[in-house]
């Protein structure tokens, strides 16, 4: 494969970030100690919703060993669901995987290690993928589709309900940035965000404190650039990320108003991502980690 041109215009791809930034989120500051955050009451409040009704929830799970456990993901074959399927081979669960395209293109070894399952989480029966799972994570997520609310919201609703229904320990979801709902894209991403928020919500309500919500700003990764979806090869996905956690752009972007404090966020690696939430599913991260520290921390 011929190598990217590394000549790019920033500015082009800084547009990619702005853009893709949009559906992959980030920021407020939530705190990290020892790879792990906590989930209070007051993080009920998602994306400005009004407090969530006390409900019954499982109790505390502890950090625990995957190793012979069952984690169901969806989404698995996605573009963080690959890479968290991988790295939950990894650890030595028994990974099962429910997707839509089913079993990727890839000839790795860890790809024959994983129950690959095709379907919709809307209309598959979602009490045998999740039977016997100590844990679920979900990568699942549409963008720019004739119902994006449907896609983000209703889907994860459903998958939290049937997690919790197979009495799974925790629920792992990997959403996008409260930064979106505040940058004044309502009319391009509103059922978007609206779907994020009542994803984050049923996940809150089901799992409490066991759930376990990613917000990152844009995810890079690959070989290449692409610009539906945004998308920034690895390479300089590495350079960007440099870039922005340096003091001068946090700086800078904490006085910022809310869309440009979404394009200057440090964008992350989905390996980063991925193994935050494999440690969200071993119980090693908690709570909602709401920014790039957060995350980075996590894994």
């Amino acid at each position: 494969m011929p190598k990217p041109d590394r000549k790019r215009p920033v500015a082009a791809v800084l547009l990619l970030l702005a853009a893709g930034q949009a559906f992959l989120g980030q920021p407020e500051h939530t705190t990290t100690s020892k790879r792990v955050t906590s989930l209070g009451r007051r993080e009920g409040l998602l994306f400005g919703l009004a407090p969530l009704a006390e409900v019954l929830r499982p109790e505390p799970a502890v950090a625990e060993s995957l190793a012979g456990k069952k984690v169901a993901v969806l989404g698995g074959s996605g573009f963080v669901g690959k890479r968290i399927c991988e790295g939950l081979v990894a650890q030595g669960p028994k990974v099962v995987s429910l997707s839509r395209s089913g079993a990727p293109k890839l000839t790795a070894p860890w790809v024959s290690e994983v129950r690959w399952q095709s379907g919709d989480v809307l209309s598959t029966d979602l009490d045998r993928i999740m039977a016997g799972a100590d844990a679920v994570i979900s990568a699942i997520g549409t963008i720019g589709t004739a119902d994006d609310e449907t896609g983000n919201g209703a889907t994860n609703e459903a998958a939290a309900k049937a997690a919790r229904k197979a009495n799974a320990k925790r629920f792992v979801l990997v959403s996008a940035s409260k930064d979106v709902a505040e940058a004044g894209v309502d009319a391009i991403f509103g059922p978007y965000v609206k779907g994020k928020r009542r994803a984050e919500a049923a996940v809150a309500e089901q799992f409490g404190a066991n759930g376990v919500i990613l917000q990152p700003s844009f995810i890079y990764g690959g070989e290449e650039f692409s610009a539906t979806p945004p998308r920034v090869a690895g390479w300089y996905g590495e350079k960007v990320e440099s870039l922005l956690s340096t003091g001068i752009f946090r700086g800078v972007a904490a006085a910022s108003p809310a869309a440009l404090r979404l394009a200057l966020s440090p964008p992350l690696a989905v390996e980063d991502v991925a193994a935050a939430a494999v440690a969200g599913a071993a119980g090693l991260a908690q709570g909602t980690l709401s920014n790039h520290d957060a995350i980075k921390a996590a894994r």
